[in-house]
């Protein structure tokens, strides 16, 4: 079913991500682990018993994330195959990469706590949102070069580079004033409840809620490849058996990989 509907993953993401961040917040305020007024999110999955749901969720996210990632590759790579498009095939294969080291970043966020292993937190924290920034930025050049994709339009373009720009300003608001609020003299790194008396609580406040809308962002911009995902179906890959009782090679082709665009100006089907 999943291959007529694979433009379902990055909505599925899109939920998934922030209802995983609720749900860890919840518990955290629950067990008096963080104050309510906005922690970072990894402060809400540090603390036994939400760090191990935490981490979790996150692996399940970053494993949906990857998927979704991979089936944009393998669009822009079979569509454009013919073509002698070479700078933007290498474009795609970088981006690819990217990509997926921003899904490692989410994973080793979500299983190395801040409170214990910190500098492994901090690097999973640069890839999941620094590498996946440029992901991003990367992505929304390559749509303005693909414009003959099936679904890509301008509006969704626009969009995806006002995504784009809000992401730099929350990422460069987030590590300035984390930096402004780790500056106080009576800062400690494993101070989870900051409260409004606390020292530089206010630009505790302008890091960790910038946190959050990056992570939002980040998420809704992997989302508008629904769109695009709408106009193709991904087929199941090729799978062969060998007989080996028998001793030959005999082979059984179950299926073939196959991207299928669908035509947008008639109901024709163009397999690539």
């Amino acid at each position: 079913m999943l291959e007529n509907h694979i433009f379902v993953l990055p909505i599925v993401l899109v939920i998934y991500l922030p209802v995983s961040f609720i749900i860890t917040y919840a518990i955290a305020v629950k067990y008096n682990h963080v104050e309510p007024g906005f922690p970072y999110i990894s402060d809400t999955g540090t603390s036994p018993p939400e760090s191990c749901i935490f981490g979790q969720l996150l692996n399940i996210g970053a494993l949906i994330c990857s998927v979704v990632m991979y089936t944009r590759y393998k669009q822009i790579e079979k569509f454009y195959r013919e073509s002698s498009r070479k700078k933007l095939m290498i474009a795609n294969k970088v981006s690819f990469v990217l990509g997926l080291t921003a899904c490692l970043g989410v994973s080793i966020v979500g299983n190395f706590q801040e409170t214990n292993v910190l500098i492994v937190h901090l690097i999973g924290a640069f890839l999941a949102f620094g590498i996946g920034g440029i992901y991003c930025y990367i992505q929304a050049a390559m749509s303005f070069r693909m414009t003959d994709l099936p679904g890509n339009c301008l509006k969704l373009r626009i969009f995806r580079v006002v995504l784009c720009f809000l992401d730099l300003l929350l990422q460069i608001a987030l590590f300035v004033s984390a930096e402004e609020a780790m500056s106080q003299e009576t800062f400690q790194t494993n101070n989870l409840k900051w409260t409004a008396d606390y020292p530089g609580y206010r630009e505790h406040l302008v890091s960790t809620i910038s946190e959050w809308l990056v992570a939002l962002l980040t998420a809704i911009f992997v989302a508008t490849f629904a769109g695009e995902f709408r106009k193709f179906r991904l087929k199941a890959p090729e799978v062969i058996y060998y007989d080996i009782q028998e001793e030959s090679n005999k082979e059984m082709h179950i299926s073939a990989p196959k991207f299928v665009y669908r035509d947008m100006h008639d109901e024709s089907i163009k397999e690539t």
